[in-house]
């Protein structure tokens, strides 16, 4: 039953409304049973709802979707609107209130970490998308928390980060994602999280400009404010600016320093009650009290929504190059195919970080090729390991005793090793080789406590197999009863760039010698213990155990070129993985890791029918690129990363992704090259409002790829820009134009069409042309379809310093209908005038 908002506020005491603004654990708000005022659960979920009470280890299975680069270079409103749907009925299933989620932050840099997590470089873009994924989720009765607000740029220490900008910059670039998100949508966002980093010299989480300033006067916001993870940074300046509720708990700076704020009148009653206010009408919207809390899950996977995931991952395939037409790829054809890289058997499905989720399987490029095609036409090579880490072990462990696989997790008071007496006080079975126990203390474990985790390990193959262990506390690997590593008594050196957020250690190696089929047991001891004067860490600790089959790299490249030679149609898969793209990290360079470039460099040269097939969730360089006909850029890829690349490669889809981000032809090319990471601590936007497209255009650099290019199966021609002359000066004028597209191809095909705006008589210096609107339109063989845009205020609009509010300057304009960005790809033109200039500000 809906809760009375003044009702509750004039009955809760002082303590309890400051109980309310904090987290109660990881992903959950305090409840106040006396007043029927029930938890809120969140969780993290850009492409899949974790759930679980926000714990990383043994997540209940879910969805897990191609990464927001993906979803962005479909350029599709209404699929993004169903992905939102998707999302939604997963989270009421895991008891899920809030998802925490979208992510618009712009990536400037293509070397951001955390980049594949955003839709994209363009703000137009990623708010489009953002308020239809948004409003699946909210239309649903699930709440969306759109983050990170703002300007979020990812680095091992995001709360020192102190970014320096213009106004315009932030307005243009970095707020305007946020903004079109509460524009454009059937539901505007409940709640927003504060990004961890400082603008100007303020922290996000205590700026009053950017969260009542903005957010809620200027944008009318009526919802809630959350803290980043661990991103609030005091008392009374947060409150007062308009931060509603701590994350996580306990609380560092809510509780008794909060109350004992409000008794000195650092803060006043009023806005602890606005912020309690917020946190109740947010129980409200999502009905929290008809779902209390996680659920045992009973949710399975359906075929509707194994097709969703499907489609998103193939229409999220961008076809880079086609040059000879190789693809599609024909099943009837007798053509042998050699499939050579990792990514074949380990494909990379997401980034690192907050945004994984358990999926409930698994499509591989390997399997779905299987699938495909008749047994004797292909066969698979290796090619190269280039894993940054040991990939988790995913088939050949089984709990012990029995023929189910896993392994099996108990907990321990005292080492069970020191007495074998001890009796485990919980235990679970997990089927992941990478557990990170963040945040669960149980009330029966003592500060320091042990776990065991143990296995049989089957070898597929007679050879060499290599294990890799590292631990966030201590810990040890046995194998067949001998200890195998010691991650114990000592670790490696630690660096900052390590597994899981940077806690756990280096690896360290064991080589086990296997024959085929024969069983091995597997144990790992691990205490959350140090070894240092102070426990540690209470409730925390984790371990990570990757295996795979011990390779020469020589003669797997070898190998690789000889079957190329072999066979009709080599294909390549190469690219990166969370390994390389992660929360917590920054890339170095836009290179692919080891040998890759070598590999696909000598497979192209054994044979010109060579398919590359790249994974990644941002940019890549490719010195390979004019020694290969045919490519596609599959993204990171979810659990269905396997179906969608071959459906692409046979043409069961026709591909029609648009690179959601400009591919560079080096990184010294890009607009942040000399501004991006630290120079101390202060990260200067020194780009401004060029980023991407906007500054390739500038300096007339051509980039790699453009944003918004990708080729088709089929081709179609574009006719009839129909556009009105002359721009109202009126803020709420809509400026409608249509076009035809004509299919004149051999295929059923999708187009994205998208129409830019150029400012020619400009009093500041502005782009060339910006992304202004956008559409996808399905057209069979042989027919044409009219297309139709309407462009509002926010296509002649810019944001003046001198003014303080948006300005559309009278002048001249032009209409640029165009296949990507590439000045090269503009189809059509049409000039209009805005007669008269006017300001505005607000949604």
């Amino acid at each position: 039953m809906a809760l009375d908002i003044d009702e509750r506020l004039a009955e809760l005491t002082l303590a309890e409304k400051v109980g309310l603004l904090c987290g109660a654990g990881g992903c959950s708000t305090n409840s106040v049973p006396r007043l029927s005022i029930p938890k809120l659960h969140s969780s993290d979920g850009p492409h899949g709802v974790r759930g679980g009470g926000g714990r990383f280890f043994n997540p209940p299975p879910g969805y897990l979707l191609p990464s927001a680069t993906a979803m962005g270079a479909t350029f599709d409103t209404k699929l993004l609107y169903r992905v939102g749907k998707l999302l939604s009925e997963e989270a009421k299933r895991k008891g899920v209130h809030v998802i925490l989620a979208p992510t618009v932050c712009i990536q400037r840099s293509p070397l951001i970490g955390r980049g594949f997590e955003a839709f994209s470089d363009d703000p137009v873009l990623s708010g489009t998308l953002a308020a239809q994924y948004i409003s699946g989720i909210q239309d649903h009765g699930v709440g969306s928390c759109i983050k990170h607000y703002a300007a979020h740029d990812q680095s091992i220490r995001g709360s020192q980060d102190a970014v320096v900008m213009s106004e315009r910059t932030l307005r243009e670039i970095h707020l305007l994602p946020f903004q079109l998100a509460f524009a454009r949508g059937s539901s505007k966002p409940w709640s927003v999280m504060s990004s961890y980093n400082r603008i100007n010299g303020v922290h996000c989480s205590e700026d009053p400009k950017l969260l009542n300033g903005v957010l809620r006067d200027e944008w009318g916001f009526d919802g809630l404010v959350m803290s980043d993870w661990w991103g609030t940074y005091s008392t009374s300046e947060a409150l007062n600016a308009g931060l509603d509720l701590e994350m996580p708990g306990p609380s560092v700076f809510r509780g008794r320093a909060l109350a004992e704020a409000v008794e000195c009148r650092k803060v006043s009653l009023k806005a602890v009650d606005a912020a309690v206010r917020n946190l109740l009408q947010l129980i409200n919207r999502t009905k929290a009290w008809d779902n209390s809390g996680p659920q045992a899950w009973t949710g399975t996977d359906t075929k509707e929504s194994q097709a969703l995931a499907r489609k998103i991952a193939a229409d999220s395939i961008v076809l880079l190059k086609n040059s000879k037409s190789i693809l599609p790829l024909d099943k009837t054809k007798k053509q042998t195919y050699g499939l050579i890289g990792e990514h074949f058997l380990y494909p990379a499905v997401c980034g690192g970080g907050s945004s994984e989720s358990e999926p409930f399987y698994i499509s591989t490029p390997l399997e779905a090729m299987d699938e495909a095609l008749s047994a004797g036409n292909f066969k698979y090579v290796p090619g190269h390991f280039s894993w940054r880490w040991t990939p988790l072990i995913r088939t050949g462990l089984t709990l012990p005793g029995s023929s189910d696989p896993g392994l099996l997790v108990e907990w321990f008071a005292e080492d069970p090793h020191h007495n074998p007496n001890a009796q485990a006080v919980r235990s679970e079975a997990t089927k992941s080789t990478s557990m990170y126990f963040s945040q669960m203390a149980f009330p029966e474990l003592p500060p320091t406590y042990f776990i065991r985790a143990r296995s049989t390990f089957s070898s597929q193959n007679t050879g060499s197999y290599r294990f890799g262990l590292s631990v966030w506390g201590r810990a040890k690997l046995f194998v067949d009863g001998k200890k195998a590593i010691d991650q114990w008594t000592d670790h490696p050196e630690k660096t900052d760039q390590t597994p899981m957020f940077n806690k756990f250690t280096m690896e360290r190696f064991f080589i086990l010698s296997t024959e085929k089929g024969k069983q091995y047991s597997m144990e790992i001891l691990l205490t959350n213990a140090t070894g240092k004067p102070t426990v540690g860490l209470p409730g925390q600790g984790g371990v990570r155990l990757g295996g795979h089959e011990l390779i020469d790299d020589d003669k797997a490249i070898e190998e690789a070129v000889e079957l190329a030679r072999n066979v009709d149609i080599p294909i390549v898969m190469v690219g990166l993985c969370s390994d390389y793209e992660t929360e917590g990290q920054d890339r170095s360079d836009l290179h692919l890791p080891g040998r890759q470039n070598e590999l696909v460099q000598k497979v192209a040269e054994a044979n010109p029918n060579t398919v590359v097939v790249t994974q990644s969730g941002m940019p890549i360089q490719m010195p390979w690129l004019n020694s290969v006909t045919t490519l596609l850029h599959a993204w990171f890829g979810g659990q269905e990363t396997g179906h969608g690349i071959v459906d692409v490669l046979f043409g069961a889809v026709n591909p029609s992704g648009r690179l959601s981000v400009t591919f560079p032809q080096c990184i010294e090319d890009t607009p942040t090259y000399l501004t991006f990471g630290k120079a101390d601590k202060v990260l200067v936007y020194g780009e401004g409002v060029f980023v991407g497209h906007r500054y390739h255009e500038m300096v007339k650099r051509a980039p790699m790829f453009h944003f918004g290019y990708g080729l088709s199966y089929t081709r179609f021609e574009y006719s009839n820009l129909s556009a009105p002359s002359i721009f109202e000066a009126r803020e709420d004028f809509v400026f409608k134009i249509s076009l035809d597209i004509k299919n004149t191809g051999a295929r059923d095909g999708d187009e994205v069409v998208q129409a830019y705006v150029a400012d020619c008589q400009a009093s500041v210096q502005r782009p060339v042309k910006e992304l202004k609107a956008f559409t996808k339109a399905h057209i069979p063989v042989g027919e044409k379809r009219t297309v139709s845009f309407n462009l509002d205020k926010y296509a002649v609009s810019f944001w003046s310093e001198y003014v303080g509010k948006w300005y559309a300057e009278k002048g001249d304009f032009e209409i640029i209908i165009a296949r990507s960005a590439d000045p090269k790809d503009v189809v059509l033109r049409a000039a209009f005038k805005l007669a008269d200039s006017f300001t505005w500000s607000g949604l």
